[in-house]
């Protein structure tokens, strides 16, 4: 049924009815409830179509994540969009997912997404110190909301865990077991994620009196193969460390592989522990130790920010999220650490 055969239903003008559905405060409070009951009894829908066309809105949420990222086979990161993806729906909007290849350049990608009309706002992930895209969304003035913060970031703009707290915790139930080599496989350093992260080691190692020996700290991508390659740089120095910090699950099993390759084994001979609570790290062997943090409410939270700038909503902001130690049994040596 078309909302003009509605209106000629119940007598009124397409307007009347087109208002009254759209909870217009011009429209008599008995005509507007005279309206919806016709529409639910004869089984109305809206256009989706000619919705968006008249409001001059898509009703799309865009996010663009890099192709060579792994962030597909990140359990956490699918469940922060599934969860924003989720509120979004109920609030009559779709998150639009797309990614952009090495070859093509970002800021003719993200340019072309936001004049092309496809989307009303965008979420920005493994956001950037000087980040180029904030640059150009700001200068367009176009709607956004960052899963990552930098220094400057107004509260409606972002949501994040707090890395620094949480590597720090990290770090520190490394120094209470016993351990003083401790390296730390960390992400991209152009990353805000991988800079508070190496902020809250730092912080633990320096508060100890530790220091980081020179090839402890290493930057690489987010992935099993980089930190393969990394752990065997850590584990052929002349010093190699007794605890492998990585800043996320993938690089935690990558590190274990490659320690089983030269014949040390995790959670006996060396501890290694991870970020993200992926699935699998419950089922390792050993368990991965990692950290946790509320995937559903990082993801229900950057729907409500974006909300709030398009739609003028009032939803409550939680900017910070807190993570959490999970045990298992990739960092607990069961005999002694090596010191």
């Amino acid at each position: 049924m078309s909302i003009k055969q509605l209106a000629d239903y119940l007598g009124l003008s397409k307007s009347t009815v087109s208002r009254a559905l759209n909870g217009y405060s011009d429209v008599n409070a008995d005509t507007r409830l005279k309206v919806l009951e016709a529409a639910k009894i004869l089984g109305y829908r809206a256009n989706p179509t000619a919705q968006r066309l008249a409001s001059g809105r898509s009703k799309n949420i865009g996010i663009i994540l890099p192709a060579n990222a792994r962030m597909f086979v990140s359990s956490a990161f699918s469940k922060v969009l599934a969860s924003a993806s989720e509120f979004l729906i109920t609030q009559g909007y779709q998150l639009i997912v797309t990614t952009i290849s090495d070859t093509q350049d970002e800021q003719k990608v993200y340019f072309d997404f936001i004049t092309s009309g496809l989307v009303d706002g965008l979420f920005i992930v493994r956001t950037r110190h000087n980040d180029p895209r904030i640059t150009l969304l700001n200068v367009h003035h176009f709607p956004y909301v960052c899963l990552g913060y930098e220094s400057g970031y107004q509260d409606e703009r972002f949501v994040d865990v707090d890395n620094q707290d949480a590597f720090y915790q990290l770090t520190q139930r490394q120094i209470n077991a016993g351990h003083q080599r401790i390296a730390f496989l960390n992400g991209p350093d152009q990353l805000t994620l991988a800079t508070a992260r190496q902020l809250g080691y730092l912080k633990a190692m320096q508060e100890a009196s530790l220091t980081v020996e020179q090839g402890y700290l290493l930057h690489g991508e987010l992935t099993e193969r980089d930190a393969i390659e990394m752990t065997k740089q850590l584990m052929a120095l002349t010093q190699p460390p007794s605890c492998i910090l990585c800043a996320d699950d993938a690089m935690a099993l990558g590190a274990m592989v490659a320690c089983e390759n030269l014949g040390y084994q995790p959670g006996v001979d060396i501890a290694i522990a991870g970020y993200g609570n992926y699935e699998h790290s419950q089922y390792t062997k050993p368990s991965i130790t990692t950290l946790d943090y509320d995937t559903h409410g990082v993801g229900k939270q950057i729907s409500k920010l974006i909300l709030n700038q398009l739609e003028g909503k009032n939803f409550t902001i939680q900017n910070w999220y807190q993570a959490s130690i999970i045990i298992g049994e990739s960092d607990l040596l069961k005999d002694k650490p090596i010191c």
